[in-house]
């Protein structure tokens, strides 16, 4: 699971895809199987990336918008949407 990242928090469920959303056919970070039509996803976030104020935020535990990467819901959770 990927909760580490998380620190604890579950992350935000989305979905189901809709058809011709711009991320169907896109590979899932954590599996490398495409995202489809009615997959439920989550947003994990990475980190602040290259941006220096971002990385002064996270550096001093104030709050930044962090790079972040989609993956299956299960992929992110263990479990499958309900």
């Amino acid at each position: 699971m990927i909760f580490h990242q998380l620190k604890g928090r579950r992350p935000h469920l989305y979905g189901p895809k809709p058809a011709g959303h711009p991320s169907v056919g896109e590979r899932c970070a954590a599996c490398g199987i495409p995202f489809a039509e009615g997959d439920y996803t989550a947003l994990i976030p990475l980190g602040p990336g290259t941006d220096a104020g971002a990385r002064t935020a996270a550096a001093a535990g104030r709050v930044f918008s962090p790079i972040s990467t989609e993956v299956h819901w299960a992929c992110a959770t263990g479990e499958e949407p309900e």
